[in-house]
C-alpha cells in the first residue's frame, strides 16, 4: 500500500486535497548473506516497485473536482542490515537500512473524466526516489520468509513547484529462498 505526503504553498489547496493509499505491486530479487553464529548480516536487491497515491482534490480556487490516482513504477536497490534469531526450525528477523530508486514509467487517471496522462520527467534527477525503510518477520524451513516492511521516502518527488510529495509505503513480503 503506497501514498504519497503531500503539502502546498497554498492553504487553499492543502484544505481541498486529500490522499489515500493505493494498493500495488512490488516483486524482484533480494541477495542475503548471513554470519551464521552471529546472526547479522545484509541484505541488496532488485525490486520493481508500484507508489504512487489515490485521490480528490476539490480546490476552492478553480472549482473543479478531481478523483484519481497517480501511479509509479519504480527499479528501486534496497540495502539492509538484517539481524535473525534462529528458532528450531524457523526464526524472526528485523531489517534496516536505505534505499535508492528510478522512475522507469508513470501516469496520472482522473477518475472522473475517465481521462489518462502519462508521467514526464523534465531530466534524470526527477527520476530518483531514496529513503530508509524497517521490516520485520518470520522464516520457516529456512526457506520460506513472511514479513512487513516500512518505507519512507526523503526525497521531493513533486513535479510541481507549489507542491512537496514524499513517498511512503507499506508491504507484505513473501520470500522464497534458494
Amino acid at each position: 500500500m503506497a501514498n504519497e505526503v503531500n503539502s502546498f504553498n497554498q492553504p487553499d489547496i492543502n484544505r481541498g486535497y486529500n490522499s489515500s493509499n493505493l494498493t500495488g505491486y512490488q516483486l524482484g530479487l533480494i541477495y542475503q548473506s548471513m554470519a551464521k553464529k552471529s546472526g547479522f548480516g545484509f541484505e541488496t536487491g532488485a525490486l520493481l516497485s508500484q507508489k504512487g497515491s489515490s485521490f480528490s482534490d476539490s480546490t476552492s480556487t478553480v472549482n473543479i473536482k478531481r478523483q484519481g490516482y497517480r501511479e509509479l513504477t519504480y527499479l528501486e536497490i534496497p540495502l539492509n542490515i538484517r539481524y535473525q534469531l534462529a528458532l528450531g526450525v524457523g526464526g524472526i528477523y528485523g531489517t534496516g537500512g536505505i534505499y535508492g530508486g528510478y522512475v522507469l514509467n508513470g501516469k496520472d487517471v482522473d477518475e472522473i473524466t475517465n481521462n489518462t496522462q502519462k508521467e514526464y520527467f523534465s531530466d534524470f534527477s526527477s527520476r530518483i526516489d531514496y529513503g530508509y525503510s524497517f521490516g520485520a518477520g518470520m522464516e520457516l524451513f529456512h526457506k520460506i520468509q513472511f514479513g512487513a516492511t516500512w518505507t519512507r521516502g526523503l526525497k521531493n518527488t513533486s513535479t510541481n513547484a507549489t507542491s512537496t510529495t514524499k513517498n511512503k509505503v507499506f508491504s507484505i513480503n513473501l520470500v522464497y529462498l534458494f
